[in-house]
């Protein structure tokens, strides 16, 4: 039985624990204590000294595209095992790789490509997929591209899930189009997280699919209906409802950093999830680059579509909106940090074995400094990534 101890400054859900000792055996950790009782534990294994550091559950993003010139369309397990290396080298330990609004063929070999890489020990773990679409609205589409925005069909539906076998599943998807609003809940009874987004969603239309089933918001305030005090929309419902999980892209690009506390004081940080929704230019210069049939530019910390100049995802780094959401609201780290790792494990029914510095659960860990610039990442207990500041 393997058995080692990460010290540092334990991020528990609830605290911080300074100088904390993370037990971990076999990949899963087994006990936390304080650093005060180190010096009684017989036969103690070798400590992995983080001190001054935060060792955080790893972080988790249920929304991105890609990374380093690869994304998920790619249809290539070798894409998402170049995202999994990105991930890593942010802190993130699990995540959903994403898919656009394409063809059928085309998402079918996303797919395939993302359930095959989920079986592999990989530096950050497919955790599911996540369906952006093509069940959406032409008038909210954003970036998504309008020749393959479509309502839900059997036909389609069946061989999604047939190629997706157990993946867990997130799909977004705008109620108020066709007969969307009625697949909800056989959805949701096969397994999958249904998201409202790229909606043009009145108020009602919302409500109707968050009782349905749907529990979840597709980046919340990009690609919705207008936010208005006669008629709030979907955003309105969205924040109205307790149970939803909301997303929040914390780029400071896609929402006002105000829009951002008011999301976060509304819903609480158990059902505000933190993702980056970033694109295969992550890591690349600035530059005119494909997105499935389109063209977007990258300039900065901006990317947008060539010809229209709507907003087409960010190069956001997670580690990165943590960091940007501390200095907005002035939360505590735990809580900043809960809704990039316990929070969307929720939303997505996977809290049971990551989200957390809990025993029992698998030994997904990040380290930041104090800036919340990635040190080192473990995964199942192996360190999978050291940073410029790892010495150990």
């Amino acid at each position: 039985m393997t058995r080692q101890v990460i010290k540092g400054n334990l991020v528990l859900p609830e605290k911080v624990v300074e100088d904390g000792l993370l037990f971990i055996e076999d990949g899963r950790i087994v006990e936390i204590l304080e650093a005060s009782v180190a010096g009684d534990l017989p036969d103690s294994p070798a400590i992995i000294d983080y001190h001054g550091f935060w060792v955080t559950p790893g972080l988790i993003d249920v929304h991105l595209h890609g990374a380093r010139g690869k994304e998920a369309m790619d249809g290539e397990v070798e894409s998402i095992r170049e995202m999994a290396r990105h991930q890593a080298s942010c802190g993130v330990t699990g995540f959903f790789p994403t898919t656009l609004t394409a063809s059928q063929e085309a998402l079918l070999r996303a797919i395939e490509a993302v359930r095959r890489a989920s079986k592999e020990s990989l530096p950050s773990e497919v955790l599911g997929v996540h369906l952006e679409g093509p069940y959406i609205s032409q008038k909210r589409k954003g970036a998504q591209d309008p020749k393959y925005v479509r309502e839900i069909n059997q036909k389609e539906l069946q061989d999604l899930k047939s190629v997706l076998g157990d993946l867990k599943t997130l799909v977004t998807l705008a109620p108020e189009v066709g007969q969307n609003l009625t697949y909800i809940p056989e959805l949701v009874k096969s397994g999958w997280t249904v998201s409202v987004g790229h909606s043009d969603a009145t108020y009602d239309e919302a409500c109707k699919a968050f009782s349905a089933g749907a529990n979840h918001a597709t980046h919340l305030f990009n690609a919705w209906r207008e936010f208005h005090h006669r008629e709030p929309g979907g955003i309105g419902a969205a924040l109205d409802e307790d149970q939803v999980f909301v997303e929040l892209i914390a780029d400071g690009i896609h929402i006002h950093p105000s829009f951002i506390r008011l999301a976060i004081f509304r819903k609480g940080v158990d059902r505000v999830c933190l993702i980056t929704d970033s694109l295969k230019e992550v890591g690349l210069p600035d530059g005119t680059y494909t997105w499935g049939e389109l063209q977007v530019v990258l300039k900065g910390r901006e990317i947008r579509l060539k010809d229209s100049g709507v907003l087409a995802g960010s190069v956001l780094h997670l580690n990165h909106g943590v960091r940007n959401v501390l200095s907005w609201t002035g939360l505590s780290v735990p809580e900043v940090v809960r809704m990039a790792t316990l929070t969307p494990a929720k939303s997505v029914g996977l809290e049971a074995s990551v989200g957390s510095l809990e025993p029992g659960k698998k030994a997904n860990v990040a380290i930041f400094d104090r800036n919340f610039e990635t040190v080192a990442t473990f995964v199942r207990g192996e360190k999978v990534y050291s940073g410029e500041g790892d010495r150990r």
